[in-house]
């Protein structure tokens, strides 16, 4: 009798059916809440490391072409044989006797060219292409040059530095025949014509005596929670953004010492 009064009172302190439920909804809620916070912290931790390694690589492309753009037209020989190849506005082409200095263009490793191909930055030195480094949009490139040779940078009306390229890398008597500022504010901008403008007289490439470098870097995934619909300028290039990979824009000017000589 006394057994059977404690199983009673026994079934008695147990959990109901809707306690059973009551629980169960409320740790499906902790653990959504708690998986919630985690995907946020994982996605947030992912894409500061994307935008910390594009900030990188911009940082990396900047350094890797200034330095060797740097050394363009350096002729220990004073043969005249080196310096800008091509001033195009998406890619730079430029040769140094680095090698043996013997004074003679070596197509192999003293002729360098800078372009972006499917999203990377490449270099060519005539022994193949070398990825620089990945997730680069875009890269731009102008030139600032001394057309007769008075020891100045040209500049305009405004007083401005005459930033130009040549709009047409592939013609034979390589001058540089575009301006970029045609509005002439100092600043090349989306309110440029991105076409350019016409130089009143060409310049050779070797009156040119500073190139002014533009990056674009982006993330390597998109971010689902972000939308870019900014237009960046790049030199004579207008890239418009319209996905969730983030950017980052550099610029920075090189003076060619060694085309001043």
């Amino acid at each position: 009798m006394e057994l059977a009064k404690r199983n009673r009172g026994n079934l008695r302190s147990g959990f109901s059916l809707v306690e059973l439920l009551v629980a169960m909804a409320i740790t499906g809620v902790v653990m959504t809440a708690v998986f919630k916070i985690y995907t946020t912290q994982q996605d947030s931790y992912l894409l500061q490391e994307q935008v910390a390694e594009m900030q990188q690589n911009g940082r990396t492309a900047k350094y890797v072409m200034a330095r060797e753009i740097r050394m363009a037209g350096y002729d220990p020989t004073a043969s005249n044989e080196f310096g800008l190849v091509s001033a195009g506005g998406n890619s730079i082409r430029f040769s140094m006797d680095s090698k043996v200095e013997n004074g003679e263009p070596d197509p192999t490793g003293e002729v360098i060219t800078y372009s972006v191909s499917s999203g990377n930055l490449e270099r060519k030195d005539g022994s193949g292409n070398q990825l620089v480094v990945e997730n680069i949009e875009a890269v731009g490139f102008a030139y600032a040059f001394d057309a007769d040779d008075d020891g100045n940078i040209d500049t305009s009306a405004g007083g401005n530095i005459i930033w130009a390229i040549d709009s047409d890398v592939t013609d034979t008597d390589h001058r540089l025949d575009k301006y970029l500022d045609t509005n002439d504010d100092g600043i090349i901008s989306v309110d440029d014509d991105v076409a350019g403008a016409d130089l009143a007289s060409l310049a050779p490439l070797h009156r040119i005596r500073a190139v002014r470098i533009w990056i674009l870097a982006r993330t390597g995934r998109e971010d689902r929670a972000f939308s870019d619909t900014s237009t960046y300028v790049v030199a004579n290039q207008r890239v418009n953004a319209n996905d969730g990979s983030r950017r980052h824009l550099l610029t920075t000017t090189v003076k060619c010492r060694n085309m001043a000589l």
